[in-house]
C-alpha cells in the first residue's frame, strides 16, 4: 500500500526545510527594508543637502547609508551560504532513502539527478528572488506615496512583467518536461550500454546503437533549445521593458519637476524603488526554468516513493540458524497471463545443500531469489527460522545470507573491500572467505593481492575470477543461508572442484546452501535435489535418487 503524502520522506524534508526557513525570512525581511536605504538617501541629498549645502548633513546621511548596506551586504550572503546549507541538508535527508530504495526495489538513477535539481533550486538566486517578490506591491505603495502618475506606470510595469512571466510559463512548461523525459532515457540507455561494453565491441554495434542513442538524445536537445530560447526571448524582452519602464518613469518624474508637481529627489528615488521593486519579477523570468525544472523533479520524486512505503523497523530477532519453509508458493511477472511458479512447497534443515535444477525458462533463478525474500509470491509464504521475510531487519540479517547471482558484478574498490561486503573486517576474516571459497592463491598471484583494484565493475578480472571473488563474498562471515546460481558456469574444471569443495565447507558449518545449476558434478554434492520443469516440482528427493531417475530415461533411450 503506498504510503500517505505525509509519510513521504520528501516531505518530511521540506517540513524541516520551511522550519529552516523562517531565518531566511527574516532576513529577507530586513533586507528588503534596507534597500530603501539608497532611494532614501538619494531622496535626502537632492531634496535637502544640495538645497541646504550642509556639509554636516551630508556626512552624516552618507555614513548611515554606507553603514547600512553594509548590514545588508551581509545579510544577504547570509542568507545565500543558509540557503545553500539547506539544500544540503534537503538532499543527505531524502537521498540516502531514495538511494536505498533504489538498491532494495530496482531502478535507475534519475531519482538521484531529480534530487540534486531541487536542491539546486534551493540554494538558487531563484528561491531568493521568490522570497523578495511579495514586497514588491509595498515597492509599488511607496512609488504612490511619491506621486500617483509615477505609482500607476510602476504598477503596469509590474502587471506586463507578471503576464510575461505567466506567458512564459506556459511556453516552456511541456518542451522542458518533454527535455527532461528524453535527457532520462538517453543516459538510461548510455548506462545500459557501459556494461555491454565488450560485446559492443566485439559486434561492432557501436555504430548502430549511436544511432539509437542519438534518438532520444537529439529530441532532449531539440526541445531543450526550444525551451531555452523561448526562456531567452521572455528574459530579454522583459529586460527590455524594464529598461524602458526606468527611462519613462525618469521621463514622466522630469515632467512633474518642471511643471513642479515633483522634486528631483523624488524622481531618483522612484526610480531605484521601481527597478528594486520589480528586480524579483525579472529574477524569477531569468530563473523560470529552472523553477519547472525543480517543479517536475519533486512531482517525480513523490511519485517514485509513493511505490515504496517505508518499512516499519522490525523487531530484532535471533540469529538465524538457517531452517527454511516454503509454503504453496505462486509467482506470476506483472503482465503476465499465467503464474510463472505454481504450488511450490518443501523444506529444508539447517546443513542441508539443495540442488535446484531443470530446463531453462523452468523458474529456476526466479524461485532462488523468492528464496532470499528478493521477490514476493503472488500466494503462499516463504519463512527462515518460522519468521517471513517481511519480519527480518534486513542489516541485521545479511551478514547471515550469501547470494552469487547468475550475473557477477564487483563494485568500485579493492578485492578485500569486496569480499568483506565493503563492512569493517579483520584481514583474518577477509582471507578465511577466500580460503573457504578456493580463489585464496588466484588472489595472490595478483599484482597487489587483496588490495588490488577491482574496476568499476570488476573489468581487472576476467569472468571467472570476478564470480570466484563473487562466491568469496558470498560466503564472507560464515552465513547461515547461501544460494549460488550457476556458480561454475565461468569457471574450469579446477575452479568447479573448488565451489563444490567450498559447497561441502559451508554444509560443516551448519549452513543451509541452495545450488542452482545443470552440471552433474555440481550436483553431486548435494543433500536434496529438486527438478523445475513447466513451473512445477517434477521432483524432489534425496539426489541420488533423483539422479538415478533422470539418468534411467536416458539411459534406456540410448540401448533401444
Amino acid at each position: 500500500m503506498a504510503p500517505n503524502s505525509d509519510e513521504l520522506p520528501f516531505y518530511r524534508a521540506l517540513g524541516q526545510i520551511k522550519r529552516s526557513l523562517i531565518p531566511v525570512i527574516l532576513f529577507s525581511c530586513v533586507i528588503n527594508i534596507l534597500m530603501l536605504v539608497s532611494p532614501l538617501y538619494m531622496l535626502q541629498v537632492y531634496d535637502r543637502v544640495l538645497i541646504s549645502a550642509s556639509q554636516p548633513t551630508l556626512l552624516f546621511l552618507t555614513l548611515f547609508a554606507i553603514g547600512a548596506l553594509m548590514v545588508l551586504m551581509a545579510l544577504d550572503s547570509v542568507r545565500s551560504l543558509v540557503l545553500s546549507r539547506v539544500g544540503c541538508r534537503f538532499e543527505n535527508d531524502v537521498a540516502s532513502y531514495t538511494f536505498k530504495n533504489i538498491l532494495e526495489q530496482g531502478g535507475h538513477s534519475q531519482p538521484l539527478r531529480d534530487i540534486e535539481t531541487v536542491r539546486s533550486f534551493i540554494s538558487s538566486p531563484a528561491l531568493a528572488a521568490i522570497m523578495d517578490a511579495p514586497w514588491t506591491p509595498l515597492y509599488l505603495g511607496l512609488i504612490y506615496v511619491l506621486h500617483p502618475w509615477l505609482g500607476h506606470l510602476a504598477l503596469a510595469g509590474a502587471i506586463v512583467l507578471f503576464l510575461l512571466a505567466l506567458v512564459g510559463e506556459s511556453l516552456t512548461r511541456k518542451v522542458q518536461s518533454d527535455s527532461t523525459v528524453a535527457s532520462g532515457e538517453a543516459y538510461r540507455f548510455t548506462d545500459i550500454c557501459a556494461r555491454q561494453q565488450s560485446a559492443i565491441y566485439a559486434m561492432g554495434m557501436a555504430d548502430s546503437l549511436k544511432a539509437k542513442w542519438r534518438e532520444p538524445r537529439m529530441q532532449s536537445l531539440a526541445t531543450s533549445a526550444v525551451a531555452t530560447q523561448r526562456s531567452g526571448y521572455i528574459s530579454s524582452l522583459s529586460k527590455g521593458i524594464r529598461f524602458s519602464l526606468q527611462v519613462g518613469i525618469l521621463g514622466m518624474g522630469a515632467f512633474l519637476v518642471i511643471h513642479q508637481e515633483s522634486s528631483p529627489g523624488v524622481m531618483i528615488a522612484a526610480s531605484i524603488i521601481m527597478g528594486r521593486g520589480l528586480a524579483p519579477i525579472e529574477a524569477c523570468i531569468s530563473g523560470w526554468r529552472l523553477v519547472i525544472q525543480a517543479r517536475d523533479a519533486k512531482a517525480r520524486l513523490i511519485g517514485f516513493q509513493q511505490h515504496f512505503a517505508e518499512p516499519i523497523e522490525p523487531l530484532p530477532l535471533p540469529e538465524p540458524v538457517g531452517n527454511l519453509a516454503v509454503k504453496n508458493i505462486i509467482y506470476q511477472f506483472e503482465g503476465s497471463e499465467s503464474p510463472l511458479l505454481k504450488d511450490i512447497s518443501f523444506q529444508l534443515s539447517a546443513g542441508t545443500v539443495l540442488g535446484i535444477t531443470g530446463p531453462n525458462a523452468a523458474g529456476k533463478t526466479t524461485l532462488g531469489k523468492l528464496l532470499l525474500g528478493l521477490a514476493k509470491p503472488l500466494h503462499g509464504e516463504i519463512r527462515l527460522d518460522n519468521a517471513t521475510y517481511d519480519q527480518w531487519d534486513r542489516e541485521q540479517l545479511g551478514p547471515y545470507i550469501g547470494y552469487l547471482p547468475q550475473e557477477v558484478e564487483l563494485f568500485p574498490g579493492t578485492i578485500a573491500e569486496n569480499i568483506a561486503r565493503f563492512k569493517d573486517a579483520s584481514p583474518e576474516q577477509i582471507m578465511q572467505a577466500g580460503q573457504l571459497a578456493g580463489v585464496h592463491d588466484m588472489i595472490l598471484h595478483l599484482e597487489q593481492g587483496y588490495n588490488c583494484a577491482a574496476g568499476d565493475f570488476g573489468e581487472v578480472l576476467s569472468g571467472g575470477q570476478r564470480q570466484r571473488v563473487a562466491l568469496a563474498r558470498a560466503v564472507f562471515g560464515q552465513p547461515k543461508l547461501v544460494l549460488l546460481d550457476e556458480p561454475t558456469s565461468s569457471l574450469d574444471a579446477e575452479a568447479e572442484r573448488s565451489v563444490m569443495k567450498a559447497i561441502v565447507a559451508l554444509k560443516q558449518q551448519g549452513a543451509t546452501v541452495i545450488v542452482i545449476g545443470h552440471r552433474p558434478a555440481l550436483m553431486n554434492v548435494t543433500d536434496q535435489l529438486l527438478v523445475l520443469r513447466n513451473g512445477r516440482i517434477a521432483a524432489l528427493g534425496e539426489t541420488q535418487e533423483i539422479m538415478s531417475q533422470l539418468i534411467r530415461p536416458v539411459v534406456e533411450t540410448q540401448s533401444s
